[in-house]
C-alpha cells in the first residue's frame, strides 16, 4: 500500500491533460513526418509524466495550510506521507526526467528544465505564480499547452514538420488557458473567502466565460489556418459551451463546460492510440478502488 500512495499521491488524474495533448500532438508530428511511435516517444511521455507529478507534489507541500482550512483530503493531512518524504520525491521524479533529457537532445532537455522551473515557482514563495491572476493562466497554458506539445519533436532543429506549421503549440496553449478560466468558477466563493485573487475572482464570472471563450475561438481559428479539423472541431464544441454559459446560469453547465473540452481530446487521443483508452479505463477503476479503500470516498465522481 505504501507504493501506491506515493503513485496516487502525484494524482495521475489530474496528468491525464498532458498524455492527450502530447498524444494528439504525437499523431499529427507522425502524420507529417511519416513515423510510427517509437521507443523514444514512450521515454518522453515516461519523463513528462515524472516532470509533473513533480509539479504536483511540491504543490501539496506548499498548499498544506490551504488544503487543511479547506478540509480536503489530502496525503499529508492524514499523515499517509511526511512532508519531508513529499519533497524527496519531488526531487526524484524531477531529477530523473532532467537527467534522461539530456540523452535525448538539448531541445527537450531545454523543455524539460522549462517544465522544472515553472513547476516549482508556480507554488512555492516568493513568486507562486498560481496566486496572480496572469501568471497562473500564462503558466499552465505555457507549460501543459506549449510545452507539451513541442516536446512531441526531439531533433536538435526545430523546423515545422509535426508541428502543425508552428500552430500545434499555440492551439493547446489557447485552448488551456480557456478551460483554466473556466475551472477558477466553481470555487469562485471559496477562493473569495480566503483572499485568492483567481481570474474568476478578479473578473466576475461574466468577465472570466469571456476572456475563456476568446481563448478558445482563438484555438478554433488556429485549428482551421492550419487545416487541422478534428481540432477545430474540438474547440468549437468548447466555444460553444462557453458561449452558453455565458446566456444561462447554471453551474451544472460550468462543469461540463470545463471537464467536456479535455474529454474529447482524451477520446481524439484515444482514437489515434487505442490502448490509451485501455489504459484510462483501468486507471480510474484503480483509483477508484484506491480512494474507497483508503478514504473511503468515491473519486473520481464519474457522473
Amino acid at each position: 500500500m505504501r507504493f501506491l500512495d506515493y503513485i496516487f499521491a502525484a494524482r495521475p488524474l489530474l496528468i491525464m491533460p498532458v498524455w492527450s495533448v502530447f498524444l494528439v500532438s504525437l499523431h499529427y508530428h507522425h502524420q507529417l513526418t511519416g513515423n510510427s511511435f517509437q521507443i523514444v516517444d514512450l521515454v518522453n511521455l515516461v519523463c513528462l509524466s515524472l516532470l509533473f507529478s513533480g509539479a504536483l507534489f511540491i504543490n501539496q507541500v506548499y498548499d498544506y495550510r490551504t488544503d487543511l482550512i479547506n478540509k480536503k483530503v489530502g496525503f499529508l493531512q492524514k499523515n499517509i506521507i511526511t512532508p519531508k518524504a513529499m519533497m524527496l520525491s519531488y526531487l526524484t521524479v524531477s531529477l530523473v526526467p532532467i537527467a534522461a533529457g539530456g540523452f535525448l537532445s538539448t531541445v527537450i532537455l531545454g523543455l524539460y528544465l522549462q517544465i522544472f522551473l515553472i513547476g516549482y515557482i508556480y507554488s512555492a514563495p516568493p513568486l507562486r505564480l498560481k496566486d496572480r491572476t496572469v501568471t497562473s493562466l500564462l503558466a499552465n497554458g505555457y507549460t501543459y499547452g506549449f510545452l507539451v506539445a513541442l516536446t512531441v519533436f526531439p531533433g536538435i532543429n526545430f523546423h515545422n514538420a509535426g508541428l502543425l506549421g508552428w500552430d500545434n503549440p499555440f492551439y493547446f496553449f489557447f485552448t488551456i488557458i480557456s478551460i483554466t478560466c473556466v475551472t477558477t468558477l466553481p470555487d469562485i466563493e471559496g477562493d473569495r473567502a480566503t483572499g485568492k485573487k483567481t481570474v474568476a475572482v478578479v473578473i466576475g464570472r461574466s468577465g472570466t466565460l469571456l476572456l475563456a471563450l476568446i481563448f478558445m475561438l482563438a484555438a478554433v481559428y488556429t485549428a482551421f489556418n492550419s487545416a487541422y479539423d478534428w481540432l477545430a472541431y474540438l474547440a468549437t464544441v468548447g466555444a460553444v459551451l462557453i458561449f452558453a454559459a455565458l446566456i444561462v446560469k447554471s453551474e451544472k453547465l460550468i462543469l461540463l463546460t470545463a471537464k467536456l473540452p479535455l474529454l474529447l481530446v482524451t477520446l481524439l487521443a484515444a482514437f489515434f492510440y487505442p490502448l490509451y483508452l485501455l489504459f484510462i479505463v483501468a486507471l480510474l477503476l484503480l483509483t477508484r478502488i484506491y480512494y474507497k479503500k483508503r478514504f473511503n470516498l468515491i473519486y473520481p465522481e464519474l457522473a
